[in-house]
Order: C-alpha cells, then structure tokens, then sequence
C-alpha cells in the first residue's frame, strides 16, 4: 500500500487512493441503481436486469422462501416474488444483498461494533423510504430515497481504515470541547469528512448524481430553491439517532425544533413527522439477516 499523504492535507480521493478495503459494486447494483435514478424506467426493465444475474435471483428467491419473509407457499420464480411482496420489497431486497456485506463490518475508529453501521443504515433506508413518497421533503421514488438512506454513512468505512488513536482523541476532543459536530471534527482533524468520501465513492461507481447529492450532503442538506434528496436522508438520519437516544425531552425537543427550521417543515407537526418516520423505522428485523 502506498505511503499516507498528510492527514491534515488529505482528500476525498487521498483517502479513497489509500485505503485497504474498498466496497466494490457489482455490475448488475450499478446497472439497477442506475435504472432506478432515471424517470419512468419501467418495472420489465429492473426484472430483466435482475435476471441476468443468477447468484442475485438465487439469493431473493431464497430470500423469499426465509421464515425472516413469511410467505406460507414456496416461491420458486422471481415473477411471482414480485406478484406476492410488490416490485418495492424486491428492489429492497436488491440493495441491501448488494450492500450488506461491507455495510456489516465493525468500524474501531467509530467505536461501532459489527453490524452496528448495517443496523443504522438499514433504519434511515426505511425512513427515508417512507419520506421520499410522503411528500414532507418533496417527492422522491421511495426506492430510490431507500437506497440512498443505506449508503448515506459509506464513507465511514474508509475513514475508519485511516484513524488512528490520536486521530480518535482528536475528534472526541473537539466534539466535546469545541462543540462542533462530528463532520466538523472530522474535518479540523483529516481535512476530510464521511459524507465526502461516501459522495466520492458513489461518483467512481458512476451511480445518479441526485444519490451523489443526498450522501455528499446529508449533514448539510440542500433545501433551496427546492428540497433535494440530501433533506430526505438528513430527516431520516435525525429520526433514526431519536430512536435510539435515551437523553432528556428538552434536548428532543430543541433537535427538533432546529430540524423543523432547517428544512422548512412546519414545528408543530415535527413530533407527528418524527413519530411515523419512526413507525416506518420497524420493519428493520426483517433486513438484519439479509446480507
């Protein structure tokens, strides 16, 4: 591996150039990811796409057969997964057996265990699926706002790769200290920070640039002149670390609040917003053990 550039001077690129592990693509996730980011692609153009792939249509057939999915009677063709679960839960399905796998590994520098970041990014996926064909952040193909909800924090498995315990301190400190944000620290200690890489990654993998947009963006959402999908994924994100936060009701309601203000959505109807956000948030189980 080449030698480090100097991490206060480091890239997106830098990074990307020097690290170990690298998440690849397959030709048939570009191919799908691609579809799904042009208008009025018909549904027979995703099958067909699918079918030239066995080991994917492998996977979702025995997918569809898993007690995970519940169907009573075997499913034994990829035309009737779809009739049964809908064209929807397929393309679900697609993204999170294209993605899983790297998506699962444990990040030290992050202090996340294995299956830590797959659990988070599976979460803003389904409320960020839900957001997209809501209309509360203007609208978005829910398929396509999913997949941008589980690769929103990709570029945290290259950044992991590069911190080193001093770097770890480093942004700790200055979270706490100087009360930045974690982008923000991350970018006073690398130069660099997660949602650049990840935006970085998507842009060599050649996939839609609204999907550039919204991972590029998702700490820092574009919502003028009109909303993008980086507001969807920022929404969904915020929704999903309240899921999991245990702190005081007055510091949920100011994130909220600052949440509501930051993306033009009314305050008195953040806390309904939030609450089926989080309702749609549910269906996480079911995806855990898809990868």
């Amino acid at each position: 591996m080449a030698a480090r550039p100097s991490l206060r001077v480091m890239t997106a690129n830098e990074v990307i150039n020097h690290v170990a592990e690298l998440p690849v693509i397959s030709e048939t996730a570009r191919k799908l990811t691609m579809l799904l980011g042009k208008p009025n692609t018909h549904r027979d153009e995703l099958v067909k796409t699918i079918r030239c792939d066995n080991v994917l249509t492998a996977k979702i057939l025995r997918l569809c057969n898993s007690a995970e999915v519940g169907i009573k009677h075997p499913v034994t063709s990829l035309d009737q997964a779809i009739f049964l679960l809908g064209d929807a839960a397929i393309f679900r399905m697609v993204s999170t057996l294209s993605f899983g796998a790297d998506l699962m590994r444990a990040m030290p520098g992050y202090a996340v265990e294995a299956n830590g970041l797959w659990s988070h990014s599976l979460t803003v996926g389904l409320g960020s699926e839900y957001i997209g064909g809501s209309g509360v952040c203007g609208n978005f193909q829910p398929s396509l706002a999913f997949t941008a909800g589980l690769l929103h924090d990709l570029g945290k498995l290259m950044l992991n790769q590069l911190l080193t315990p001093k770097n770890r301190a480093d942004i700790r400190s200055k979270i706490t200290n100087g009360s930045l944000s974690r982008v923000e620290a991350e970018r006073a200690v690398m130069g660099v920070d997660h949602a650049e890489i990840g935006a970085c990654i998507l842009e060599k993998w050649a996939l839609p640039e609204i999907l550039i947009e919204a991972v590029g963006h998702h700490h820092a959402p574009i919502v003028k002149p009109t909303a993008q999908l980086s507001a969807v994924i920022y929404l969904a994100n915020h929704a999903a670390h309240l899921n999991s936060a245990a702190g005081p009701d007055p510091q949920i309601e100011s994130a909220n609040k600052s949440t509501a203000e930051l993306l033009g959505i009314a305050t008195d109807g953040i806390d309904h917003t939030i609450a089926e956000i989080q309702g749609a948030m549910k269906g996480i189980r079911q995806y855990l053990a898809i990868a």
